[in-house]
């Protein structure tokens, strides 16, 4: 790398002919202080922000699991006062005699969670397992679904709430008592910090036992209802106004703690860099403003006949008093300031300019490849930017390759799907660059929609020299084949890897053996210079 060009990207020295103009000490000051005070509030808030998120999440998992819970365990207190009524069905409407009360009696102290049984006779209730005979009315209509009715408590235990278990037999009935301390005691169990309701129609019963009618409480965060299968009922979970607070000072202190700490880190930081001269960002942008960037295009032949079917656009950078720089020198630190997104739109637009007025002399579906970084997959934009480049030709003149290069990993997800389906969708190619040397290369492909492989040149370079080597192009090539995908050779320099790999049908060749990268404009003399002698043998580019 030239020794100016390291001193620019690497400590952000202001290029000579690009000045930075001066500026009052305060106006760069504010700015400076306003940028690196955003920087140091908003990890923290994101870290708020997650949180809370995290909070409400884990709060809704807890109250779907509590209201769960609950179901199976007040089930299972209902369906024994359930059982306990079945079991005296043959009693109801009998005489309450001595036997009778013994048979109740029996129930109630055997059959768990039942504190009593009792018989009713067309509404009236006549005979019970605590007092034997009684006479009191009963209201069926009160009753859920006739079956089930929530009550504050009763004659003998009036501050204890219970649930009766209502079973029908004809015009008799049999009323099982559960005791209300059972259904709190399950309650309590289940709730796990959780406000947890029991439900029977317009009567409900909280955690503490509390009996009540009407609306339940608001439960504004993380609510979940879960209603019996089996008997008329239901259970709400949820949490209070102040839960997600609660939460996260409980259990995710050390994470806002430190995201304050790394977000003030942050800011120092930024306050820091940004009182620097520059950056390799400042630089770049300035060299994009000042127009130092141009496309230079290497030729890419049909392995068959030789006759150019597209190119490659290779960035330059025309560095005054350097010369040109190589992609390789400033392509990666593009990459890592995402100045590569509006050079790639530079590019696209400088090509298109020189190429779309001589789209008649071009083979048809001439292609135009450009290539692209992870940077590109996360920038909307580029589905605009390649509609732009191909509405500059005819339609169908022209194919726009996207190349994805491995510099930085693309990291397959839902929006880089949606983009590449609608990239495929307005007739955009996409080739793997370098294939063969990328640890995401096979990753790519079982990702994407690929049109294209493109065989590394450190592969190609050692055929005839490196069996290995050609046994590795081999099942490139057997590959592209299975996946009905073409393949384009990189590095070619010699007629004897030419012959090798139109042996193995390699669609497409590049490299020096063809033509060199050139200017783009310089690309239409030679294109018509090769087209006219196409038919003579293809010499080598002859080596500087």
């Amino acid at each position: 790398m030239p020794k100016r060009l390291a001193l620019l990207l690497l400590r952000g020295a202001p290029a000579t002919g690009l000045p930075s103009p001066a500026q009052p000490r305060a106006a760069r000051y504010w700015p400076r202080l306003a940028l690196s005070l955003l920087v140091a509030l908003a990890l923290p808030l994101l870290g708020v922000g997650v949180g809370a998120l995290q909070a409400r999440w884990l709060l809704q998992q807890r109250a779907d699991a509590v209201a769960d819970n609950a179901i199976i365990k007040l089930d299972r207190m209902i369906t024994n006062g359930e059982m306990a009524g079945k079991a005296v069905e043959l009693y109801a409407g009998r005489p309450c005699d001595i036997g009778t009360e013994r048979v109740l009696q029996r129930q109630v102290a055997t059959v768990p969670y039942v504190r009593s049984v009792n018989l009713s006779l067309r509404g009236q209730l006549y005979c019970t397992s605590l007092l034997g005979a009684v006479t009191e009315t009963i209201d069926a209509a009160a009753y859920t679904d006739g079956r089930l009715r929530l009550r504050p408590g009763n004659i003998t235990t009036p501050d204890v709430p219970v649930l009766i278990v209502r079973r029908p037999v004809g015009d008799a009935a049999i009323l099982s008592v559960v005791d209300g301390r059972y259904l709190q005691t399950a309650l309590q169990l289940t709730a796990q910090g959780s406000e947890l309701y029991f439900r029977v129609g317009a009567s409900h019963m909280d955690s503490q036992g509390r009996v009540g009618d009407g609306p339940l409480p608001p439960l504004p965060h993380a609510t979940a209802t879960r209603t019996s299968a089996h008997f008329p009922y239901s259970v709400v979970a949820g949490s209070p106004d102040g839960a997600v607070w609660t939460y996260m000072l409980e259990y995710n202190l050390a994470l806002l703690v430190l995201t304050a700490g790394v977000g003030l880190f942050g800011g120092l930081l930024c306050y820091r860099l940004l009182g620097r001269p520059s950056s390799p960002r400042a630089v770049l942008q300035r060299a994009l403003d000042a127009g130092q960037f141009e496309p230079f295009v290497q030729p890419i032949v049909n392995a068959d006949d030789g006759v150019w079917a597209g190119v490659e656009v290779l960035a330059r950078w025309h560095l005054p008093g350097e010369g040109l720089i190589r992609p390789d020198l400033f392509i990666p630190m593009a990459e890592q300031t995402g100045q590569i997104l509006p050079m790639t739109r530079e590019l696209m637009r400088q090509v298109a300019a020189a190429l779309a007025p001589h789209v008649a002399e071009l083979p048809p579906r001439f292609h135009i490849g450009f290539n692209i970084s992870a940077a590109h997959c996360r920038e909307p934009r580029l589905l605009d930017d390649c509609r732009d480049f191909l509405a500059a030709f005819p339609p169908d003149s022209v194919e726009l390759w996207l190349e994805l290069t491995e510099r930085e990993l693309i990291e397959p997800t839902d929006d880089t799907d949606l983009l590449f389906q609608q990239l495929d969708a307005i007739g955009v190619k996409v080739a793997i660059d370098d294939f063969g040397i990328g640890h995401a290369s096979l990753n790519y492909l079982q990702r994407f929609a690929v049109d294209a492989l493109k065989i590394d040149q450190s592969f190609v370079k050692r055929i005839g020299a490196d069996t290995l080597s050609a046994h590795l192009i081999d099942t490139l090539a057997a590959l592209a084949t299975k996946l009905d995908i073409d393949l384009v050779a990189e590095g070619v320099e010699t007629a004897a890897q030419r012959d090798y790999l139109q042996a193995l049908n390699v669609r497409y060749l590049q490299g020096y053996y063809f033509g060199r990268p050139m200017p783009v404009g310089e690309f239409i003399h030679a294109h018509r210079h090769q087209r006219a002698a196409a038919e003579t043998p293809a010499q080598p580019a002859t080596s500087q």
